[in-house]
């Protein structure tokens, strides 16, 4: 029950419709290298939103940390 409660993923903010996006573990490991370099280079990704379907060009720095589980697609949009 409190593994439950403490369970976290890591993401960005949707900038159209400001809801949490996961990424994979690959992204947050790269966040994780340019945390311990002293590369000040930009590091990106892309991301697609599951509420929205909104894809946007995120920074590494822009990483979060969120509570609970992450939500799952929009069927109903896709199917439409």
């Amino acid at each position: 029950m409190i593994s439950e409660l403490m369970r976290s993923y890591r993401g960005v903010l949707c900038r159209r419709c400001n809801e949490p996006i996961p990424v994979s573990p690959k992204v947050f490991s790269v966040q994780d290298e340019f945390e311990y370099s002293k590369t000040e280079a930009p590091g990106g990704f892309v991301a697609r939103c599951r509420v929205c379907e909104h894809e946007n060009v995120y920074a590494i720095r822009q990483l979060k940390t969120f509570d609970g589980e992450p939500r799952s697609r929009n069927a109903k949009r896709r199917a439409g």
